[in-house]
């Protein structure tokens, strides 16, 4: 229920955070709807693979329903529940419709009495409580009567939100919770979980608890490491033969990641085993392209993506082939270019704007073997339910790797179809669509997305404790030969 004495204040930051969104015409949901099939039908990867003729008809059917809701629709809100409906048909997690939405929360009324009992009657391993963020947030989480959880504000100076705003809601799902945030509607399902004294929001917010449980020496650690916008990055000495690199996030953070390793070689080529823990880590950009001269044992070879042939495809990945093409490949990375390579760019580019194929391969560099390095002799690579996309792909190519050994659970699944940087503008330009154009080398004989990657040393128990497992069991176990 939204306090009367907070409400001015909620409505000025809605109008105020929101004007993108607001400013826009009325929405005409039937419009936006009969864009996105025309624009999924013509350019979505997937389209081909998930309509065929078992199900064509029950498409069909979808599309009226989805039609016949929006034909009198006009709120943007209803209109999004319409096109996440649509989109969710797909199974993929890549493909994925968000709304730049007015802020959804509510205010609660809370008083002092209320937090005390909270911080002071959480059991150690509940997700009620007062929790943290790196940057002094603090907020309080209380259990609702439909077994949903309200991160609710304490104080923040991030903000200028009333003390009660309710910024995200846990829902429990298995183990762990799905996530809604105020400031975001996305159709893909946001995972949290808790480990231990922390409660991580898929990859881009972590949160330790306050009161009765203090953190262990690697919570402080982990915690730490994400302050001052460092989006998790950590790197220590497990032992004297043991170095731990934790990467929790691949988006945005590669010039990061270049630096942290670059600073630390000397250390991790005098180590005899790396652990690369990328628990939590949905993926992003090529930052793990960093860590590959520490697990080659052979030359990494990419294999050709698949773009599905359309005129806006085709446009786009043209764009990207270009500078190959036409422009010099600078000195430092012409081994990653050698003549068969930009033969095989330059074949794509003539070749993309009049093919009749409807998948076409496009080309990938690999990675050329310079040396295997004696030190680290083994790695250990950990993942977690939470891992997709560049996590994924990362965890693809070091099965390549007779160095390499992987722990955990398995992924998230989310990388049979991808290529989706470029969003579509729907009508109402608070919609933007992300569609797949391309699919990767192995969706059509091994698809990931609903099982993601599993991982060759599987540990079941509490993830707070996979690390000390690891390093147990690493030096014992035998190498990819």
């Amino acid at each position: 229920m939204i306090s009367k004495k907070n409400i001015n204040l909620l409505l000025a930051n809605l109008l105020l955070f929101s004007g993108y969104a607001l400013g826009q015409s009325t929405c005409n949901c039937l419009d936006n709807l009969q864009k996105a099939i025309q624009r999924v039908e013509a350019d979505y990867a997937g389209f081909p693979d998930k309509i065929t003729e078992k199900n064509d008809v029950a498409y069909a059917r979808l599309k009226d329903r989805l039609k016949k809701r929006a034909i009198s629709l006009n709120d943007p809100i209803a209109c999004y529940g319409v096109l996440s409906d649509y989109v969710n048909y797909f199974y993929d997690k890549h493909f994925r419709i968000e709304y730049n939405a007015p802020i959804d929360s509510v205010v609660i009324e809370i008083d002092a009495e209320q937090v005390m009992k909270t911080s002071t009657t959480s059991k150690p391993n509940s997700i009620t409580g007062i929790w943290k963020n790196p940057e002094g947030t603090e907020i309080a989480i209380f259990k609702q009567k439909d077994r949903s959880y309200q991160a609710v504000k304490l104080v923040s100076a991030a903000d200028d939100f009333p003390k009660g705003f309710v910024y995200f809601t846990l829902t429990p799902k298995g183990n762990n919770y799905t996530v809604k945030l105020y400031n975001r509607k996305i159709n893909l399902e946001i995972p949290a979980k808790q480990v231990g004294n922390l409660l991580r929001i898929w990859n881009f917010q972590l949160w330790a608890k306050v009161g009765n449980a203090p953190l262990s020496e690697g919570e402080k650690a982990e915690w730490a490491s994400w302050q001052e916008h460092k989006k998790g990055l950590l790197f220590k000495k497990l032992n004297p033969d043991l170095a731990y690199l934790k990467i929790p996030t691949f988006d945005g953070n590669e010039g990061a990641i270049q630096s942290l390793v670059s600073e630390n070689d000397s250390v991790i080529r005098n180590s005899k085993y790396l652990i690369i823990d990328l628990t939590g880590n949905a993926g992003g950009s090529a930052g793990w392209v960093a860590l590959m001269p520490y697990l080659m044992t052979n030359q990494v070879n990419q294999k050709s993506s698949l773009l599905r042939v359309s005129k806006a495809n085709v446009t786009n990945k043209l764009r990207d082939l270009e500078p190959f093409v036409k422009s010099p490949i600078p000195n430092e990375y012409k081994k990653y270019f050698p003549k068969e390579t930009l033969a095989q760019y330059q074949k794509a580019y003539r070749d993309l704007p009049s093919t009749s194929q409807v998948f076409y391969p496009t080309p990938a560099v690999n990675f050329p073997l310079e040396a295997v390095l004696k030190y680290p002799e083994k790695v250990a690579l950990i993942v977690d339910d939470f891992g997709g996309s560049a996590t994924e792909y990362f965890f693809y190519l070091t099965k390549q790797s007779k160095k390499v050994i992987s722990y955990g659970e398995p992924t998230i699944g989310m990388m049979d179809y991808v290529g989706m940087s470029i969003p579509t503008t729907l009508p109402y330009k608070a919609f933007k669509l992300y569609i797949p154009i391309e699919k990767s080398s192995w969706t059509d004989e091994h698809p990931i997305d609903r099982t993601g990657f599993e991982p060759q040393v599987p540990i079941a128990g509490r993830q707070e404790d996979w690390l000390t497992y690891i390093i147990k069991d690493l030096p014992s176990r035998p190498l990819n030969l």
